[in-house]
């Protein structure tokens, strides 16, 4: 019984698992989904599929795609709507003061540094947004931190898979 379960509920992972993993990152690129652990969800799912090499690289991909069209979304809306566009949303409680002035004296910089730190991720596409910044740079710099971060999670359970193997 228990095994035809866990035969299942694997099936079911390698089945579903990569486009839920989608819809989540873009709930947190977006603020909105700020509360699901990246370290508990990308590596719990690579080490779930043990995942291959290739397998962990397009996980890296998709989730990373994912998390830049959320962030976009928060850009998007900041930089028509202005701050009430993330204020009138209250599952949002964000003190952006500190990314008002790190955006103000460091730019891209800040764009980058601040998507590699957990909990700060995305916060920064508020100032990015209101004070009109290049979409392009913009992307680019969140493509590439995100792209970092997600990998340092994967890699950390790619070297759990080679340890259990």
């Amino acid at each position: 019984m228990l095994e035809s379960f866990l035969e299942f509920s694997y099936g079911l992972l390698e089945t579903v698992g990569l486009p839920v993993l989608f819809a989540i990152f873009v709930l947190k690129g977006s603020l909105i989904g700020k509360v699901f652990p990246t370290s508990v969800f990308l590596p719990g799912y690579v080490l779930a599929i043990r995942a291959t090499y290739w397998e962990a690289a397009l996980v890296v991909l998709v989730v990373t795609v994912a998390h830049v069209l959320g962030q976009l979304v928060v850009y998007a809306g900041c930089r028509r709507y202005g701050r009430p566009f993330v204020e009138s949303n209250s599952y949002l409680d964000l003190e952006t003061e500190r990314f008002d002035r790190w955006f103000a004296q460091y730019g891209g910089v800040a764009i980058f540094a601040t998507n590699v730190v957990p909990w700060t991720r995305g916060v920064i596409a508020i100032p990015a947004g209101v004070n009109s910044y290049p979409v392009g740079r913009y992307t680019t710099y969140i493509s590439a931190s995100t792209v970092l971060y997600h990998g340092a999670y994967v890699t950390l359970a790619l070297a759990g898979i080679a340890v259990l193997v």
